[in-house]
């Protein structure tokens, strides 16, 4: 395998990243991507490298006479659709292994400003951003040094507070958001987590949440139900009452648990307000069943 040509106007110490051009060949993609490969994209980026070359390199960690993929899965992939032998790269040395955490950081920050990602990649992004950044500042992982349990638990609130409130800033979502998509992606069992990928439930939050609640025997029960060939639950819901011996609720009885369920939430006012829109079935209601009459 030949080896990576340096470039020598880049070229670093032993202990800061390199730039190189390195054989695509010798490059390894890991399994553990956030995102799901976009081949349109790849195209897109392949005809700007045939228009104006390739402006920012990927980054890349030595394995063995290899090397693996940090960021920058679509340039790669761009690169090989172009025949490309190699692809410029900034290289990360073993011993540089705290920037390694930070390229991936900075990868997890981009992923997760985007639209297209579904509930799933969402959570799975946050919940390995908050690993990343535990890993990077080892004292936010139990608030730092131990003191009496009381003081431990406040840090760590405090610190996962902390985290999440710079998490909400960076990715524009709430900090009420990050804290329960984290929840979730612990929730979730490993096989669970493979299972719904690329499927529809992926991209509903709240079929996720509520999977995330129950135990992973429980989990693996409800999506033998909703992924069927021929599915026997649309919803988490429905497949523990197939699971309880209990027929499905009809259409008429779900509509009527929603509409049931949201007036129940509203306050005084806006429940009459319901009821004045509706007075005229209301009072034949009454009338027909003689609540007057009581």
């Amino acid at each position: 395998m030949a080896a990576p040509r340096l470039h020598p106007a880049k070229t670093r110490t032993a202990v800061l990243p390199t730039f190189a051009d390195v054989p695509l060949r010798a490059i390894r993609v890991p399994d553990n991507r956030l995102r799901t490969f976009d081949p349109d994209w790849a195209v897109v980026l392949a005809e700007m490298f045939r228009d104006s070359g390739q402006q920012t390199p990927i980054d890349l960690v030595p394995e063995g006479k290899g090397f693996v993929l940090i960021s920058g899965l679509h340039r790669l992939e761009a690169a090989k659709l172009l025949k490309w032998p190699e692809i410029t790269a900034q290289i990360v040395p073993e011993a540089c292994l705290p920037s390694i955490d930070v390229l991936r950081r900075r990868e997890l920050l981009e992923n997760l400003a985007r639209k297209d990602l579904n509930a799933l990649e969402r959570s799975g992004g946050l919940a390995e951003l908050k690993d990343v950044h535990e890993r990077l500042y080892p004292e936010t992982r139990h608030g730092g040094k131990r003191g009496n349990q009381h003081t431990g638990g406040e840090k760590r609130q405090v610190a996962i507070f902390a985290f999440c409130h710079h998490a909400a800033e960076t990715t524009g979502l709430s900090d009420r958001a990050v804290r329960l998509a984290i929840t979730i992606w612990n929730g979730l069992s490993d096989d669970s987590r493979m299972r719904l990928k690329g499927t529809s439930v992926a991209e509903k939050q709240s079929e996720l949440q509520a999977l995330s609640e129950l135990a992973a025997e429980t989990q693996s029960k409800v999506l033998d139900q909703i992924l069927a060939p021929v599915p026997k639950a649309a919803s988490v819901a429905d497949a523990l009452v197939l699971l309880a011996g209990r027929p499905p609720l009809t259409n008429a009885e779900q509509q009527f648990k929603r509409v049931s369920n949201s007036l129940s939430k509203l306050n005084m006012s806006g429940r009459a307000a319901v009821f004045r829109q509706h007075k005229a079935e209301i009072l034949d209601l009454a009338r027909r069943e003689g609540w007057f009459d009581a």
